[in-house]
């Protein structure tokens, strides 16, 4: 069902399939609801100053709990 490419991807990963589906749709989430909050802070700087630095850093520290 799953390619060699695939199959090394998951085991790399530590996940099953369903569990990297989860966490890819989980993140895409996450990056789509951002982006309203970074085109507003895009026109006024002063709002959402950090929102966007933070929801990608605790992306990035959420994937590397999963590493361990």
């Amino acid at each position: 069902m799953f390619s060699k490419k695939c199959k090394a991807h998951l085991e790399e990963q530590k996940e099953t399939g369903m569990q990297h589906m989860f966490h890819a749709i989980n993140t895409a989430i996450k990056l789509q609801l951002l982006v309203p909050l970074l085109l507003i802070h895009a026109v006024v700087p002063g709002l959402f100053t950090d929102r966007g630095t933070t929801v990608i850093k605790d992306i990035l520290k959420d994937r590397q709990h999963g590493d361990d």
